[in-house]
């Protein structure tokens, strides 16, 4: 009898610990599932935490990348007849509308934050003094000494074809229609799209060194799919230069040059003296970027807004309107500030009447 009991007491036992295993393995967290731009990883990292902490139950899954890409692989999820993601935020507020609103995968967005483009630079880049020094440009640097720059992949990733646009730009502005800004043409810039992003139309900025014939420095340009791959290389040591954002070279503590407005696609007004506005000069530059393999669609140049919305089919909207709006609140507001990401003021909507109803309380 002594042994039966000892047998029945430990199976008690085994039980007790056992069960709550059980129970707790069923109880599964409900996820939210976001895709967001590269730039947006640390604002959106503290933003995780402050949901996660007020929402114990729910698990939030931030996927990042070039947006282009990130709303592309959306679409192909969907397409495939799997959950898409909850919420897309891009850093071109523009893509939402022109990829997912044909499908009715989304009616609306919020413009929500902008930033603008700088030129980061490693520790010891060759001309990096002088260009901080002002007695030589940065494009007079890139093209004329051997050094590698970096951008992302314009079909990928919005800053990818915002490099390519500041360069048109800086081509416009320092050469090509000096005379209107008042300036004096400087020959280093005179077809310097062609000397730094080198190629045909399709080809430009999607593979470096395309015609090294155009870089007579020696100068080598390096692409990757989305411009905070290349912090790792700038870090190292391996890349001299890249083009980000300056959020990104806030966040990864990068040293940096800023970029004239007339070409750094943040600004808004005229320009100096003139009566050309920075809408207007920005529309002069355009890239065409990949919609889909085959189909190519013209990008004109902007200033930079971030925008984001909640998908049609998401799984969990109303979990998906809570961190929305918890982005546009000051908690959110001090994680982007924080960031080096200036928010929209106020966060604007290009069809209110389509947001859910606690978004429509919100602005």
């Amino acid at each position: 009898m002594n042994s039966k009991v000892v047998k029945i007491v430990s199976v008690i036992m085994v039980l007790a610990l056992v069960l709550p295993l059980m129970v707790g393995c069923g109880a599964q967290k409900e996820t939210l599932t976001i895709y967001h731009a590269g730039s947006l990883a640390v604002p959106f990292s503290q933003l995780k935490a402050e949901f996660e902490s007020t929402h114990p139950d729910v698990e939030v899954l931030c996927e990042s990348g070039g947006s282009a890409k990130m709303i592309n692989k959306a679409i192909a999820v969907a397409e495939a007849g799997e959950t898409p993601p909850d919420i897309i935020a891009s850093a071109d507020y523009k893509l939402i509308p022109d990829r997912l609103y044909e499908d009715d995968y989304a009616d609306w967005y919020i413009a929500f934050a902008r930033n603008k483009m700088v030129l980061c630079y490693r520790d010891g880049a060759p001309g990096s003094d002088a260009i901080v020094n002002d007695t030589r440009t940065w494009y007079d640097v890139l093209r004329n000494e051997d050094v590698s720059y970096g951008h992302s992949n314009p079909d990928d990733d919005p800053c990818g074809y915002r490099t390519p646009m500041v360069i048109q730009l800086a081509q416009k502005y320092y050469y090509d229609n000096a005379t209107e800004f008042g300036l004096t043409p400087d020959p280093n810039s005179d077809g310097l799209y062609d000397a730094l992003i080198p190629g045909s139309e399709h080809e430009r900025g999607r593979v470096g060194g395309v015609n090294t014939t155009a870089r007579l420095g020696g100068s080598e340009e390096v692409v990757r799919s989305k411009s905070v791959d290349l912090i790792a290389s700038l870090q190292s040591g391996d890349l001299d230069y890249a083009f980000e954002y300056r959020s990104v070279a806030v966040q990864h503590n990068l040293a940096f040059i800023e970029l004239n407005n007339a070409i750094n696609l943040c600004q808004q007004g005229k320009i100096g003296d003139t009566n050309i506005t920075y809408e207007e000069f920005y529309k002069e530059a355009s890239v065409e970027i990949m919609k889909e393999p085959g189909v190519y669609m013209p990008e004109e140049g902007k200033a930079i807004v971030y925008g984001i919305t909640i998908l049609e089919d998401a799984e969990n909207k109303e979990l998906a309107v809570e961190f929305v709006t918890l982005l546009l609140s000051l908690e959110g507001q001090d994680a982007k500030v924080e960031s080096g990401q200036p928010s929209v003021e106020p966060p604007l909507c290009d069809h209110p009447e389509n947001l859910p109803e606690e978004l429509k309380e919100v602005l």
